[in-house]
């Protein structure tokens, strides 16, 4: 059976960080940066969820690219999250092209709002950036008792079509999460191609290879070989391949942004757009049965046989969700060039880091 391998883990290439301190870094560097402080907790907040789920690419790894794109002016610390539009179950909302976590944030929890009141809701984001993990905003749905789903498009071109040599879409991310009484809630994050860029560049980072059928190098070849892969397959051929031109559509050209094969600049030169949709259980009037049949189903589910080279059967986000869980507790294994780069950019702005420089602690 084929695997979808998991972002990298190697003790002997990490270090232990304690979530809240790692936290508290972010934050005081994006004050520095001039970011409003509610803010800056806002985005490190969304940052470290996925750290602690296993996502490392969308978490804390991306901070030193935020404050490169804050110094050059592509990101605004200070920009403001504006109203552009709201009915009562839809809204259009301008980023102020500042960090895509806290429009984003701004924007599930708008929609939360709306459901409670209506049944659903539905706020699109233009002007915005970079928005890290989509699950970490449709969990804040299931986490209010609702079912959310979030896509994002971010960047140019970097996605086969089916059966093209060079790029047409975006890897574009989406999420759903749905609720449940206890335990990990369902939740689906995915990237449309084979696999994430982040997961690319997480694997060249620990020295390993991608799998075969992955990526395409620059004359359109297949290669195993991180650092030479230009092009994403897109995930099931032509299903992953419509998936992403679905989310350019429905967070992009519907606020009337560009399509990805038009974005020739930089993601944060080019700015990014999203999508929030949310589902209130209770307004179908059958939330007691939908918990039920729920609860039922994962048990049942959680109990079937497994195959040869599986220890259980999990739901979708599960494992994710236990991860987190853990490394609440015990801190989240980060490699050593994630923090060296931490480190000189906290150096550089006279911060101190909460980490010590050995790996395997």
């Amino acid at each position: 059976m084929s695997e979808i391998p998991d972002y990298p883990l190697d003790a002997a290439q990490e270090i232990i960080v304690p979530a809240e301190p790692l936290k508290a870094l972010l934050v005081s560097m994006y004050v520095k940066k001039g970011m409003f402080k509610a803010e800056a907790e806002m985005a490190a907040a969304r940052q470290i969820e996925a750290d602690l789920r296993g996502i490392q690419s969308h978490g804390s790894r991306a901070t030193p690219r935020y404050l490169k794109a804050m110094d050059t002016g592509d990101i605004d610390p200070r920009g403001q999250t504006l109203v552009l539009k709201k009915t009562a179950a839809i809204a259009v909302l301008d980023g102020g092209r500042n960090l895509g976590h806290v429009a984003s944030t701004r924007a599930i929890q708008m929609a939360i709002e709306m459901a409670k009141a209506t049944g659903t809701g539905t706020v699109a984001v233009k002007n915005s950036q970079h928005f890290g993990a989509a699950s970490v905003y449709s969990l804040l749905a299931a986490e209010a008792g609702m079912i959310g789903y979030c896509t994002t498009s971010t960047g140019g071109a970097t996605v086969a079509a089916y059966g093209s040599a060079t790029p047409a879409t975006a890897n574009n991310a989406f999420a759903w999460a749905a609720p449940v009484k206890t335990g990990a809630p369902f939740c689906l994050d995915m990237a449309c191609a084979v696999s994430s860029w982040g997961k690319v560049h997480a694997l060249g980072m620990y020295g390993r290879q991608i799998p075969s059928g992955w990526a395409l190098d620059a004359n359109g070849h297949p290669t195993v070989d991180p650092n030479q892969s230009k092009t994403l397959l897109p995930a099931s051929g032509p299903r992953g391949y419509g998936l992403a031109f679905l989310s350019s559509i429905l967070a992009g050209t519907l606020q009337g942004g560009k399509m990805p094969l038009h974005k020739t600049r930089s993601p944060e030169a080019e700015g990014s757009e999203h999508f929030f949709y949310v589902i209130d259980v209770d307004a179908f009037g059958e939330a007691d049965k939908y918990f039920a049949e729920m609860e039922r189903t994962i048990a049942e589910i959680r109990a079937l046989p497994t195959q040869p080279g599986f220890d259980r059967v999990t739901l979708p986000g599960e494992i994710e969700w236990d991860r987190a869980q853990a490394r609440r507790a015990s801190g989240i294994p980060i490699h050593r060039d994630h923090l060296r780069e931490l480190g000189e950019v906290a150096t550089r702005m006279k911060l101190s880091v909460p980490w010590s420089s050995e790996a395997g602690q």
